[in-house]
């Protein structure tokens, strides 16, 4: 556990038109573990009136690193209005890790994944675990985003999904004339995952996102006979 250790960002990259992915790493160059799924408390400190701000954001690089990803929508809050302004070099304080949404990859060989917008974030972190590990786990995504232009990290999600034990499903709430979207529509809901995940019940599911979201696949999962021992959710918002 880390407690308002100061780092600094490294990189700014923007992966939609609204969310953008910052890299922080240790001033001091030492290294964190923490079980994929955790967050961390992001915390700016205003230099000229000391005012502080603190945020959590679930982490999206994998375990043990002196650095941590983080991918967030810029919405214009009180915080985000900061990061919006960020420029490399610029310095916030870390606390970390924090939470219960842990990653156990040896709980089971198979799982299912359920992510809503940036609630890739922490399922990110659990397969660039996975890949480090070399493991042999067999996953399937269920992604879904508000829009087609709104898919974070869909080109390593797309490498990842050359792989046999990885199988990516991405789905579009408001599909708009003209974006080229031709996959699944609508929210994830029971009849979406028994026709994409028929060995559903061979799985081990976690799922992340905002409360609708992870409310809805809940009860999905539940609805058709999962075992609630069997889900693990992370809500943010």
């Amino acid at each position: 556990m880390i407690k308002d250790r100061p780092y600094t960002i490294t990189e700014i990259k923007k992966l939609t038109p609204s969310v953008t992915s910052f890299l922080f790493k240790a001033d001091d160059g030492t290294s964190i573990d923490f079980t994929p799924g955790m967050f961390a408390m992001l915390k700016h400190v205003d230099s000229s009136t000391g005012e502080s701000i603190a945020r959590a954001f679930s982490i999206a690089n994998e375990p043990p690193s002196d650095h941590l990803e983080f991918v967030i929508s810029l919405i214009h809050g009180r915080f985000t209005s900061k990061l919006d302004n960020a420029k490399i070099g610029d310095k916030y304080l870390v606390s970390a890790p924090y939470g219960q949404f842990r990653f156990d990859i040896g709980s089971s060989k198979k799982f299912l994944f359920l992510a809503g917008g940036t609630g890739i974030a922490p399922f990110m972190s659990m397969m660039r675990y996975a890949k480090r590990l070399n493991s042999d786990m067999n996953s399937v995504m269920l992604y879904s985003t508000k829009y087609a232009n709104e898919l974070i990290y869909k080109d390593q999600l797309d490498e990842y999904a050359k792989d046999s034990s990885f199988r990516l499903v991405t789905t579009v709430t408001r599909p708009q004339d003209g974006d080229g979207w031709t996959g699944e529509t609508g929210h994830v809901n029971a009849e979406m995952i028994k026709k994409e995940v028929p060995d559903f019940m061979e799985r081990v599911s976690y799922i992340c996102g905002p409360p609708a979201f992870v409310k809805a696949c809940k009860d999905a999962l539940i609805s058709i006979g999962v075992n609630p021992d069997n889900v693990k959710a992370e809500m943010w918002g």
